[in-house]
């Protein structure tokens, strides 16, 4: 049984083998049309340890170098294709789920899972003990957003057959879109209006006839 080869520092001998054969490297990946730049830093690790173990294990000599250290970065891909083909892809909640009708993931969070969303990382403060507001204040109503408010005006008003909503950022662009979505499904108005961005700017629509 051998005993597991470990990437230490290269002895001057070993520098100079591993310089000699350093275009094996670029000659591999270019057989295998893989870009050096993405994969060199998958393939070097295991390029060096071949070194190693060529001048620790002399029995490996009946074979060419070369084709050790193609077996190895051959290894060295396939694991890295492997760890990719597990790792979880990450994705916006802005995005909307395949084939559905405008739902985006964060429609479909539960109430059970609202504290596993990251919201940022901006600071809170936490107090104890301190003078409570009088119950008036207890569960007041949430001020509806100026855009939706404006959207039901919209919706009232016969005259007007688009509107234009523009926002600071893309992204609260993005979100407001996805609110707006939200509404136009929950109020079951898929019919009456279409609504769609562009850049910073939302565009509401009125279909004619109030069908597609």
């Amino acid at each position: 049984m051998h005993t597991k080869t470990q990437l230490a520092p290269l002895t001057e001998e070993e520098r100079q083998f591993a310089e000699k054969y350093h275009p094996e490297i670029y000659r591999y990946l270019k057989s295998r049309r893989l870009d050096p730049e993405e994969w060199y830093d998958v393939v070097i690790l295991r390029y060096l340890l071949s070194v190693k173990k060529w001048f620790q294990r002399p029995e490996l000599h009946r074979w060419k170098f070369t084709t050790i250290v193609r077996q190895a970065m051959r290894s060295a891909i396939g694991n890295h294709y492997e760890k990719e083909k597990h790792r979880i892809p990450t994705i916006s909640l802005e995005e909307i789920v395949p084939g559905t009708d405008e739902v985006s993931y964060k429609d479909t969070i539960t109430a059970e899972n609202l504290d596993y969303i990251n919201y940022g990382e901006e600071e809170m403060n936490i107090s104890y003990n301190v003078k409570l507001p009088e119950r008036k204040y207890f569960g007041a109503c949430r001020p509806k957003p100026d855009d939706q408010v404006a959207l039901e005006v919209f919706l009232e008003a016969k005259s007007q057959r688009n509107m234009a909503i523009s926002y600071d950022t893309e992204e609260e662009a993005k979100r407001r879109l996805s609110a707006l979505q939200h509404y136009r499904r929950t109020r079951k108005l898929q019919e009456k209006i279409e609504i769609y961005r562009v850049e910073l700017t939302v565009y509401v629509v009125k279909n004619k006839g109030g069908k597609k």
